[in-house]
C-alpha cells in the first residue's frame, strides 16, 4: 500500500514495515466537530503526544506515523501547527481501512478514520486498541511494548 507523506515523496507502507517497527495511529482530520469532539483540537494533542514520545519510541526501535483521510495540504498545516517531527500520510480513499478492515465512520457527508492505534512488528499487526485519549494513547503503546518486549523493566514476573 503506497500513501502519500505530507512533505514528502509516497511511502510504500508495507515495505516500509517489513523493515521497521511502527506505531501507527489513525485519527480523523477533521476539519470540524464529529461525534461531539472538537476533531481538531483532538488531533493536535494526539500530534503533539506523540511527538513528545518520539525519543522513547524510538528508544525501543518503534517509529510513530499519524495517519487520516485528510488532505496532503491540510497535514502539512498540522505538522506547522504542532511541530510534528513524524511522518503524516494522507489516506482520502481510506484505502488501508479497506485493505485492513479498520474502522471508519460518516459525518458531514465524508468519511472518517476512527481514533486507532496499530502496533506493527515484522510488517505484522502485533497489537491494536482503541484511542479514548488522544494524549495518553502513546504512553499506552509504550506501555504495550514494554510488556511484551522482554525488558528486564517491562513489568512484573509472576512466576
Amino acid at each position: 500500500m503506497v500513501l502519500q507523506e505530507c512533505c514528502c515523496s509516497p511511502l510504500n507502507l508495507g515495505e516500509f514495515a517489513s523493515l521497521f517497527s511502527l506505531v501507527l495511529y489513525f485519527y480523523a482530520g477533521s476539519p470540524g466537530s464529529l461525534d461531539g469532539e472538537d476533531a481538531p483540537c483532538m488531533d493536535g494533542i494526539q500530534h503533539r503526544a506523540f511527538r513528545d514520545s518520539g525519543r522513547e519510541l524510538s528508544a525501543l526501535g518503534f517509529q510513530a506515523i499519524g495517519v487520516s483521510s485528510q488532505s496532503g495540504r491540510a497535514q502539512r498545516q498540522a505538522v506547522l501547527a504542532n511541530r510534528v517531527g513524524h511522518r503524516l500520510l494522507s489516506d482520502p480513499e481510506l484505502l488501508l481501512a479497506q485493505q485492513l478492515g479498520l474502522p471508519t465512520f460518516k459525518a458531514d457527508g465524508a468519511w472518517w478514520y476512527q481514533r486507532l492505534v496499530l502496533l506493527i512488528t515484522g510488517g505484522r499487526v502485533a497489537q491494536a486498541f482503541s484511542v479514548c485519549d488522544p494524549a495518553r494513547s502513546p504512553a499506552q503503546a509504550i506501555a504495550w511494548i514494554l510488556i511484551h518486549s522482554g525488558w528486564p523493566d517491562a513489568g512484573v514476573d509472576v512466576s
